[in-house]
């Protein structure tokens, strides 16, 4: 889906002209007022532009067009760059940590591809809200997990705050949370989801120690 700020019956007959080429997308406009929030998501709140456009896809990867001045041909060509593959998905992102050497890493949207997609590594990664109870509650028992397995070079307890980045790969579905999943590093793309077991010490080690690909010390210690 293709969406354009702001709405006018100007820009509309321009965007029509590019819409008849592409019927296998749907075209749409809107003010930026109302779409204020997914400017500031697709970085283009500041872009000084009368018109922005973005395409979203029905992954819920978001593309960005750049910054540039509007008109039939930078929005066909713009199109085209997305059917052709040729764009990169603009991924929301809080600062890259200066220091993440504690037990359990921080992950962020920058940082997603290169810790949890690390095909070297087993990852557990845990997806939170700051404001979530059970995020509260479960991070002193995630603290532990984490410190647990410091010494296993192969394994990693990681988590995201998943209301301030996005998770650049659709495997890793966050509906609730705490959503915990487990990447083993032959497998990145078919993450394991800890959705039935109880959220303390043992049974997410159990869990860790029943996945892991790359585990050298394999007796429990609890």
């Amino acid at each position: 889906m293709l969406l354009l700020l702001p709405a006018t019956q100007y820009w509309r007959k321009k965007v029509l002209e590019v819409a008849k080429d592409f019927p296998e997308y749907t075209f749409a406009i809107a003010d930026e007022e109302d779409y204020s929030s997914e400017l500031s998501s697709l970085g283009l709140a500041d872009s000084g532009e009368e018109v922005n456009a973005a395409i979203l896809d029905v992954a819920g990867k978001k593309y960005a067009m750049e910054p540039e001045e509007f008109d039939s041909d930078t929005l066909r060509e713009f199109v085209m760059a997305f059917k052709k593959g040729k764009l990169k998905p603009v991924v929301k992102s809080q600062p890259v940590p200066k220091s993440n050497k504690g037990p359990v890493k921080v992950v962020v949207g920058k940082t997603f591809s290169e810790i949890v997609m690390d095909k070297k590594k087993d990852v557990l990664i845990e997806f939170y809200a700051p404001w979530c109870g059970h995020c509260k509650k479960l991070e002193p028992v995630y603290l532990e997990l984490g410190k647990k397995y410091k010494n296993e070079e192969n394994i990693v307890i990681a988590k995201m705050d998943a209301t301030a980045n996005d998770v650049p790969n659709d495997k890793y579905k966050t509906e609730g949370f705490p959503t915990i999943y487990f990447a083993p590093s032959n497998n990145k793309d078919n993450p394991i989801q800890y959705d039935k077991g109880d959220r303390d010490l043992e049974s997410l080690s159990k869990f860790v120690e029943e996945h892991a690909t790359k585990l050298s010390r394999r007796k429990v210690e609890l």
